[in-house]
């Protein structure tokens, strides 16, 4: 029996999707769930999180199915159904007959709850299916079993292993490569590795996407990446089913490697806008003896694999065409228009950027083309000449053409903030959405037209980015420095500064601070530095090891000046250099060195709770590098430290988490105890109990109380627990809790916990 699940539902559907409509899955999840989106504008998911909810490996978040739940959520689910999603199949009514048969053959569904959900069938079925997946949605989620999806084929389907790397749609405007494209896919039948090399802006990006389109019956998978600047955190960022939220960086490669290196030559593997060298990247070795095929895209020259060199588009007729798509009176100017795809050597982003710019009607055609031939020297001779810097190249006159035709558009102060804060957003794109509420905008007209005028890309979804030349041209003329980019820093820094709580976009919040850090000019150092401190504390929550070492190493450049930072500033910055070492090379004996000599600068009368966290810190390398009495030593002095501080924040309740698990670990679980109710008591006191701080601390009790056989108080406390967890917490997060609590239940010995969170209800 097929279970009436989110996953069937849309399965369905994804079945009925036409050949010629054929949409990506953020697209198609973006387009069902429209309404949720425009009014919750910080929310977001990538592509391996809606794998998930399509394979039935996770349940959709519950937000979403809270925003469902209201009174109009029907009526609106099955308006953006009608309008975005029944355009798109090719058999709307047969869709909507197999949802209702899933929905009939469920035994899992009472009678009376099939009567109400086919209601409106056949009368209704944007109504009906909109009923359907709110119910798919909200009810109890049962996860599927990653081993039968994948059974029963002869090769492996990436789709079923990694939640990600779905290639986008080339743009609609893409034309005249015909005759590339099949020398490409030649080209690969040969050689399994290609570089696809060519000027900035000439559409290899997009050249690789038509590839994928036109060829993916071919091959058994395509996955597409943007390289980030490290194949190894390209690999490690997959999102494999198997993936544990205890394995380190050394290991998600090692796993992920390992599995790409089975792959055979009936897969693909685009790295997009691979601009480095052979030198820089260490990894490239490692991708060049996978048995699958691999293009890379670059500006780059490469002397290992196969170079295939994309150059400008030769057929005039079709680069006529192509700036008949942006600008309307073409017709009427068609010889001077052809005056000006020559002064721009065919360059197709140039052409695009010029065709919008007749559109807008801010020159006439002959004064573009005037401006055009004076921004080069002498554009018929030496003026094409060849640049390498850093191994990438480029061709001074198409820079200087784009850049001529930015500075035409005279953006007014409003749109140049904008697009000076975009250069810090990667190639994958953010929610136009949430980047303008970071941004302070009431509106998103400014970022709309920024859109229609060519500058930010919308590929799918309501996620944008900028082309790399245009970013590159951004970046030296708009100079985003900390003082001009200072509305984005304060709202990056104000999620950072809430290390309690967890958001679901956090690899693009990270992505954003790391393109920060590589970009920005620092003219605010103390803002600077303090940005630096707290996004790494956050960065540190979550592991995330690039972010993490580029901010210790920003921070050290800063702090190599002596006028700036204090003492504790500096002391953090060796703690910061020890959790590197500790957390993520597994260091010991270096972080404990580095976490010692934090300990000697920091001045404790100035901040307790830092010079608390240093000691808790230190006794925690001490602990993992088996050294117990030192473990001890350090974590029990960190206690006597807040206890002087007589505070309560993230940074305390965290540690006393930690002293109580260590302490129980270590043969003293009374004190543990003592410990967590002590802390529990002063969050209720300063807060409410009606927290997941609280909850957590009295979880804790619950779990320690296990391990010294009072199995009495630990049911009290976990229920307890759970009678403020169900007020407040997602139901992913949710069963998440009650599925640990059982596991320690089971430890000792107690059965039948299979369901705990039914056991803990029946319990109040």
């Amino acid at each position: 029996m097929l279970r009436c699940d989110f996953s069937s539902v849309i399965g369905i559907i994804r079945e009925y999707i036409s050949e010629g409509n054929a949409t990506t899955q953020p697209e198609l999840i973006g387009d069902l769930f429209c309404t949720f989106l425009e009014k919750n504008d910080d929310f977001d998911f990538d592509n391996g999180q809606i794998n998930r909810w399509i394979k039935g490996l996770a349940a959709v978040s519950p937000k979403i199915a809270e925003f469902y739940q209201r009174k109009s959520a029907v009526e609106s689910l099955a308006s953006d159904i009608e309008t975005l999603i029944f355009p798109i199949l090719y058999d709307t009514a047969m869709a909507a007959e197999n949802i209702y048969t899933l929905v009939m053959n469920d035994i899992s569904i009472s009678e009376q709850k099939r009567i109400e959900l086919t209601a409106d069938y056949p009368e209704d079925i944007a109504a009906f299916m909109a009923t359907v997946i709110i119910f798919a949605i909200s009810r109890k989620f049962e996860k599927r079993d990653i081993k039968s999806i994948a059974l029963g084929t002869l090769s492996p389907v990436v789709s079923d292993m990694i939640f990600d790397g779905g290639v986008p749609k080339p743009c609609k405007h893409f034309c005249g490569r015909d005759t590339e494209l099949e020398g490409l896919h030649e080209l690969l039948n040969t050689h399994n590795k290609v570089f696809i090399h060519g000027i900035a802006g000439i559409g290899k990006s997009e050249f690789v996407k038509a590839y994928a389109s036109a060829h993916k019956k071919e091959y058994t998978n395509i996955l597409y990446f943007q390289y980030n600047g490290s194949l190894q955190k390209m690999i490690v960022d997959m999102d494999f089913a198997d993936d544990n939220s205890d394995d380190d960086e050394t290991e998600r490669f090692r796993k992920h490697n390992r599995f790409l290196r089975s792959l055979k030559d009936d897969t693909l593997i685009i790295v997009d806008n691979f601009n480095t060298t052979a030198s820089k990247e260490t990894k490239l070795d490692i991708l060049m003896k996978y048995n699958c095929r691999v293009i890379f895209t670059t500006r780059s020259n490469f002397e290992i694999g196969t170079a295939f060199e994309l150059t400008e588009i030769s057929d005039i007729d079709t680069l006529v065409s192509l700036a008949g798509k942006f600008y309307s009176d073409l017709d009427s100017n068609r010889e001077t228009v052809v005056k000006i795809i020559e002064a721009v050597y065919r360059h197709t982003l140039a052409i695009e950027m010029s065709a919008r710019l007749l559109q807008k009607g801010m020159l006439e055609p002959d004064e573009l083309l005037s401006a055009l031939l004076s921004s080069s020297a002498n554009p018929d001779s030496t003026d094409k000449i060849g640049i390498n810097k850093d191994g990438v190249n480029t061709k001074a006159t198409y820079y200087n053409h784009i850049r001529t035709l930015f500075s035409l558009y005279l953006l007014d102060e409003d749109k140049q903030s904008i697009m000076r804060c975009m250069v810090f957003i990667s190639q994958t794109g953010i929610r136009g959405r949430m980047f303008a509420k970071w941004l302070g905008l009431n509106a998103m007209d400014n970022i709309n037209e920024l859109v229609e005028l060519g500058f930010i890309t919308n590929p799918e979804m309501d996620r944008i980015s900028l082309l790399p030349m245009v970013r590159d041209i951004a970046i030296e003329d708009l100079c985003p420095s900390v003082t001009n980019c200072n509305t984005l820093i304060k709202s990056i820094y104000s999620i950072c500064i809430q290390h309690g709580k967890d958001v679901p976009y956090y690899e693009t919040l990270f992505s954003v601070i790391e393109n920060i850090v590589d970009i920005i000019k620092n003219d605010g150092n103390a803002e600077y530095l303090l940005f630096l401190e707290d996004t790494f504390s956050y960065m540190e929550k979550y592991r995330y090891a690039s972010g993490m070492r580029k901010n210790a190493e920003a921070m050290k450049i800063l702090l190599s000046d002596e006028n700036i930072g204090t003492q504790n500033d500096r002391a953090l910055l060796l703690n910061n250099q020890a959790s590197c070492e500790g957390l993520l090379d597994k260091n010991y004996p270096k972080a404990i060195a580095l976490e010692r000599k934090a300990i000697s600068v920091c001045k404790p009368e100035d901040n307790l709770v830092l010079a608390a966290n240093l000691n808790m810190n230190l006794g925690f390398l001490y602990h993992y590098s088996g050294d117990y009495d030192n473990a001890k030593i350090f974590i029990e002095k960190a206690m006597q430290l807040l206890s002087q501080a007589n505070t309560i924040n993230n940074d305390v309740i965290v540690m006393s988490r930690n002293y109580a698990r260590l302490i129980a670990a270590m043969g003293e679980p009374y004190k543990a105890i003592e410990a967590m109710k002590k802390c529990a008591a002063l969050v209720k006191s300063e807060n409410t109990d009606k927290c997941t701080d609280y909850a957590d601390l009295i979880f804790d009790v619950a779990a320690i109380s296990l391990q010294i056989g009072n199995t009495d108080t630990a049911k009290t406390y976990f229920i307890k627990a759970f009678n403020i967890y169900r007020e407040i917490l997602p139901q992913a997060d949710l069963t998440e809790k009650a599925e640990l609590a059982a596991d320690y239940l089971k430890r000792v010995g107690i059965a039948n916990t299979d369901n705990f969170l039914t056991l803990t209800q029946n319990a109040e």
